[in-house]
């Protein structure tokens, strides 16, 4: 007799039967970590900024010799205004000049200091550095309201002098505010070096992080792509035969 069967089988491989068959899942190893702050970048960054220090400390200096130099010619004139002026520059070019000398020795310091704080943890650096400016850019801030205080001080030092025949509190009032005036440039000048170097260590920070985020998304993917986890396959066997 002749008989057809027909038989369909649907056999699903299930956790068992994969886990059984796959292969030991390879030991997962942390993905590297980009540095925070890259060293070259935070210490190129470092460099520039103390370089201009120095042109600044320079820059001090010689106002702090030029009101040296027109104090000690002022005093030797006749003139009771030239006198009273004299006083003034004297001061103030010694304060310039005794300024100017420590912030480029200063400067010079922390180039070699700082450079090797970043080189030994530059993150810890970059976020002390970043505190450390905070309080220079409100030094700054306060530096430019007493000088604009001063130069208004001085002039109105001059114009009393002049309403009531005092050359000499004229002269060291007419000095004082072209002090504070070129004083005041400078400090304009430093603040806003001062402010580039803020957001080039915020800059790198922000880059950083970035950079973190990512690595670590792309750390979580690759855990994540464990054999268990990848679709089943699912065999279909059929068969038809006669007997």
């Amino acid at each position: 007799m002749l008989r057809a069967f027909v038989v369909l089988a649907f056999v699903v491989l299930g956790p068992a039967v994969a886990s059984a068959e796959a292969p030991p899942a390879p030991a997962l190893t942390p993905a590297p970590r980009l540095s925070p702050a890259p060293a070259p970048a935070a210490k190129a960054a470092m460099e520039g900024y103390f370089a201009g220090e120095e042109l600044g400390g320079y820059i001090l200096a010689g106002l702090g010799a030029a009101g040296l130099a027109s104090g000690a010619l002022l005093y030797r004139s006749s003139s009771l205004r030239a006198r009273g002026a004299s006083y003034t520059l004297l001061s103030v070019g010694l304060l310039h000049l005794a300024a100017g000398v420590f912030i480029y020795f200063a400067s010079d310091g922390r180039i070699d200091k700082f450079g090797e704080q970043i080189e030994r943890d530059t993150p810890a650096f970059v976020t002390a550095e970043r505190k450390r400016m905070a309080g220079v850019s409100t030094q700054f801030t306060a530096l430019k309201i007493a000088e604009v205080v001063l130069i208004a001080g001085g002039l109105t030092m001059a114009g009393v002098g002049w309403r009531t025949d005092r050359p000499r509190l004229s002269g060291a009032g007419l000095a004082l505010a072209l002090e504070m005036a070129l004083t005041l440039g400078f400090d304009v000048w430093a603040s806003g070096r001062a402010h580039d170097y803020r957001d080039e260590l915020a800059r790198l920070d922000a880059s950083a992080s970035l950079d973190r985020a990512h690595d670590d998304r792309a750390h979580d993917d690759r855990a994540h792509d464990h054999p268990l986890d990848r679709p089943r396959p699912i065999v279909m066997i059929g068969h038809a035969g006669t007997f």
